[in-house]
């Protein structure tokens, strides 16, 4: 019946050139030395999380979640871009709140608290 779905086509196509986000996010992790409790504690996201994250790669994650993580590890706009689509994600400069995370990237702001005075400053929800 549904056949067609999981047709060659399908196949070939990969759900990310880099592989998913659990799989950018622990090599990402790895590159910077492997220290997995430090990222997702910078991250504020806890063990368990972290945990069903890398192992169920195909687990769908929230946009802050992957925002956090590429503040945590002080990615630069490319890799953190990567990082974002590989979650199906994007930031948008008609999003106040993605513009600016997409300034504390750039800026190499890794202290989410930083972040989250910006976004209070402009009205917007904090990282929690």
């Amino acid at each position: 019946m549904y056949s067609s779905f999981t047709s060659s086509k399908t196949k070939s196509r990969q759900f990310s050139r880099s592989g998913t986000f659990a799989d950018l996010l622990v090599r990402h992790v790895r590159s910077r030395g492997g220290d997995a409790p430090a990222v997702y504690s910078a991250a504020r996201i806890d063990r368990r999380t972290y945990s069903s994250i890398v192992s169920h790669p195909f687990r769908p994650v929230a946009k802050r979640t992957a925002i956090q993580f590429a503040l945590a590890l002080r990615l630069g706009r490319e890799d953190a871009d990567e990082l974002l689509r590989s979650a199906g994600f994007a930031l948008s400069p008609a999003i106040p709140e993605d513009v600016i995370f997409a300034e504390a990237i750039e800026e190499g702001i890794g202290d989410l608290q930083r972040v989250s005075e910006r976004l209070h400053e402009h009205g917007m929800k904090a990282i929690s």
